[in-house]
């Protein structure tokens, strides 16, 4: 197979002078280079049947890129082409609107049927009785996945639990430093290997639970976490440009634990649920 872009082309060219560890990584790229994209470092680095992840940082840095990640999106525009989304089916740009709305709402509502039977309801109830029994859950998430902690946050405080969220990563690293045994972290990124997300935990780890929700069970984020919610959809280019399926089966998760929350407490979550409502109730018109 010939590859004429640029990057999988440099690969293929240049692969005659790598070492054998490092011909070992190419060629698991190139036989698939739309499975490689979507793998996590330790995945490549399994696929390759090579020793460790430094090989693989090894391999990047030679090629001139500063991160695995910065290497995934080069890879990952030149895969796309003149498509960008490849949850089940290509949204192309050509698209009419009409297309493209069908096309996402076919794609989540796949991604929700697939993940309702992959995410194990034991680990659902974990993560409902680690919440329950924390004195104060701290949720943790950038970017889009900031949206989805935020909800998060505002859903626990409706059910009375003191949650906090804020964008700001060093506000964030300040009330990491600050935790007692009985906070909970609840973590999120899709990638699982977010640095704002997954440095300062690794520095808290073994002091505070931790509960991630990421995409890749094998990614950073979910090797240092206690408890970890997967949620996985096939062939998306959640790298190029934003993940759009994933969040919402994340944003469901979410709504999930809510709703076991509130059916935990019985009757005494609808009071509360109906006080935080009455609380708001002046805002509205």
């Amino acid at each position: 197979m010939t590859f004429n872009s640029d990057l999988l082309g440099r690969i293929q060219r240049e692969s005659d002078d790598f070492t054998p560890t490092m011909k070992r990584i190419a060629d698991a790229i190139l036989q698939n280079p739309s499975e490689a994209v979507n793998l996590s470092i330790t995945q490549l680095m399994n696929k390759s049947r090579v020793g460790s992840e430094s090989t693989i940082v090894r391999f990047y840095r030679q090629l001139g890129f500063e991160s695995f990640h910065e290497f995934k999106v080069t890879m990952a525009a030149e895969i796309a082409g003149s498509s960008f989304y490849h949850p089940y089916e290509d949204i192309r740009i050509d698209d009419s609107p009409g297309a493209v709305v069908k096309k996402i709402f076919n794609g989540c509502i796949m991604a929700l049927k697939e993940n309702m039977e992959k995410i194990s309801s034991q680990v659902i109830t974990g993560a409902v009785e680690l919440i329950e029994k924390s004195r104060r859950i701290i949720c943790i998430g950038y970017g889009v996945s900031g949206s989805i902690a935020n909800n998060l946050s505002f859903k626990l405080n409706l059910l009375g639990k003191d949650a906090i969220y804020c964008p700001d990563s060093h506000t964030n690293a300040i009330t990491l430093s600050k935790l007692k045994k009985d906070d909970c972290v609840f973590a999120i990124s899709h990638s699982g290997e977010s640095k704002d997300v997954v440095l300062p935990l690794q520095k808290v780890r073994n002091t505070v639970r931790i509960i991630a929700l990421t995409g890749f069970i094998d990614s950073t984020l979910a090797k240092i976490a206690d408890l970890c919610i997967v949620t996985s959809v096939p062939e998306e280019m959640n790298i190029r440009t934003d993940a759009i399926v994933s969040r919402c089966v994340q944003m469901v998760v979410v709504d999930s634990l809510f709703a076991c929350l509130a059916v935990r407490e019985g009757e005494e979550s609808l009071d509360t649920l109906s006080l935080s409502r009455k609380s708001l109730s002046y805002l509205k018109f």
